[in-house]
């Protein structure tokens, strides 16, 4: 099932999540939540920055839209645990806001964020990886996981 493509961009999807976490949630924040959602925050943020950087130091495309444009499949680093640590990372960081918020219904739209950017977008991504890099990204799915 397709989907308009600016529906599953993960900059409209977080951004989405985030509001809708800020709609839902009206619990009141604690010095321990907040102290707990920063660090989940950072670990986040710490993923995000570790594959943006390998992405970049391989001189490949960082554009989740257009993956057709790689031109290296990236496999060390943090890219040795997960496919996905940026998704991952994003993940994270509403997971972060969510506990900071104090309030269960904030996980909802982290589990929509992590639902339409798996259902919808990777397959689109490993797709075009996959036509690109042929056997080399069939032998990446086949030993590191999607997310972790």
């Amino acid at each position: 099932m397709a989907i308009p493509s600016i529906l599953r961009s993960p900059p409209v999807v977080g951004l989405a999540s985030l509001a809708a976490q800020r709609v839902l949630a009206r619990g009141s924040t604690s010095p321990g939540t907040s102290a707990l959602g920063a660090a989940v925050a950072v670990a986040g943020v710490a993923l995000l920055g570790a594959g943006i950087r390998q992405i970049r130091s391989a001189g490949t495309t960082l554009d989740p839209m257009h993956p057709e444009g790689a031109t290296a499949l990236v496999r060390d680093g943090i890219f040795r645990h997960s496919r996905n640590p940026i998704y991952l990372g994003d993940a994270l960081l509403l997971t972060g806001h969510a506990i900071h918020r104090r309030d269960l219904r904030a996980l909802l739209p982290v589990a929509v964020f992590v639902g339409v950017i798996d259902l919808f977008q990777i397959p689109e991504e490993e797709a075009a990886m996959l036509a690109t890099f042929g056997s080399r990204y069939g032998d990446y799915v086949a030993t590191v996981r999607r997310w972790f």
